[in-house]
């Protein structure tokens, strides 16, 4: 019941006006935005006389941090493509504060890391960046350029990354075809001067549905990442021809499935009026990637399923059946990945044979 309503709180705030639900558990509702990181833009307009005041005097000061934190953030994502683009490269933020100004109050969005997607070589970027830190970390999706003490960056040469090879080749041809657009859209972001690239709308509704999916795989998808998608779609607009080529593309990159998945969950859950889905909605899988977001919240990180377990191999097996489950939604990325960690236990295996001998 309490999950219930805190949907529907969600569904009217993104909805405003629609009617206020009532709620009866506030407490209980704030947990569910602390866990989803949707704190600031859950906080009511006007106070509903059953909601606690020491509740509301707390949620007033969190939301008040969330300002503050994007505020600093803004800041140190125009330092940054400022030096970027200064010592040469082209530049574009991705995801994070880009998605904040679609918000109606872009400051109350939950910020997170900078990402940053650089046109050039991965081993330039890398030299690059071991030259301005010497802590630097590499993963496969992007290196970890600690320049900032209050903000972690990300740089990315490749905007995102699939597990299937096959997608992966075609997802590059895309980029390739439109990147030079987006290195060119530029808006300015709250409570800075200068102006920023970030990808357009239409880029956006591909790259940021990958991004979902990679991350349902990967560490866990919450209802950030989907509001986020909400107010995207809102602002979309866009042909009936160029619907036919989204669709197309999606279908191309294997992620079909998981676009009726999530269409289902913005319009049936979150109030998207069914007119603006890109595909039509699934209620299967739409009702079985909403159960997963809410059980693992914000990135996964308050699912029950690792609590209390430990050793390499058996959170290996949890991981891989919860990608077994998950394989409906995209059947070849599921594939992919369970293969890939596979392969990594295989090598883990190996590694850890030979240091016993």
């Amino acid at each position: 019941m309490i999950r219930g309503e805190s949907l529907l709180w969600l569904r009217y705030v993104l909805n405003p006006s629609k009617e206020m639900p009532v709620v009866t558990d506030w407490p209980a509702l704030v947990a569910f935005c602390e866990k989803q990181a949707l704190i600031g833009i859950c906080l009511p307009e006007k106070c509903p006389n059953n909601l606690p005041q020491d509740l509301l005097y707390q949620w007033i000061g969190h939301v008040l941090l969330i300002e503050q934190q994007n505020i600093r953030i803004n800041e140190r994502v125009e330092q940054l493509l400022g030096m970027f683009e200064k010592d040469g490269f082209q530049c574009c933020l991705l995801k994070g504060q880009g998605n904040s100004t679609m918000y109606p109050n872009p400051l109350r969005r939950f910020s997170g890391d900078i990402d940053v997607w650089i046109d050039t070589k991965k081993e330039h970027v890398y030299q690059y960046v071991i030259c301005k830190c010497s802590d630097v970390k590499e993963t496969y999706k992007h290196i970890h350029f600690p320049v900032f003490e209050d903000a972690q960056v990300d740089v990315h040469v490749d905007p995102l990354i699939l597990f299937s090879i096959r997608h992966q080749r075609r997802l590059r041809r895309w980029i390739d075809a439109y990147k030079e657009e987006q290195f060119n859209h530029r808006i300015r972001l709250p409570e800075i001067s200068g102006v920023i690239c970030v990808p357009t709308l239409k880029f956006n509704v591909t790259y940021q549905l990958g991004h979902m999916l990679v991350h349902l795989f990967d560490e866990g998808l919450g209802l950030r990442h989907v509001v986020d998608y909400f107010y995207l779609l809102s602002r979309l607009e866009i042909t009936e021809k160029e619907r036919e080529e989204l669709v197309l593309t999606v279908k191309s990159l294997g992620m079909y499935r998981f676009a009726r998945a999530i269409m289902w969950v913005e319009s049936f859950v979150l109030g998207l009026p069914v007119e603006q889905c890109i595909v039509e909605p699934s209620e299967r899988l739409g009702k079985q990637l909403l159960e997963d977001i809410l059980e693992g919240g914000d990135f996964g990180h308050y699912s029950k399923r690792y609590r209390g377990r430990t050793g390499f191999y058996y959170l290996g097996f949890v991981e891989a059946w919860r990608d077994i489950t998950l394989v409906p939604m995209a059947p070849r990325e599921g594939i992919a990945r369970l293969f890939s960690k596979i392969r990594t236990a295989v090598k883990y295996f190996l590694r850890f044979k030979k240091t016993k001998q």
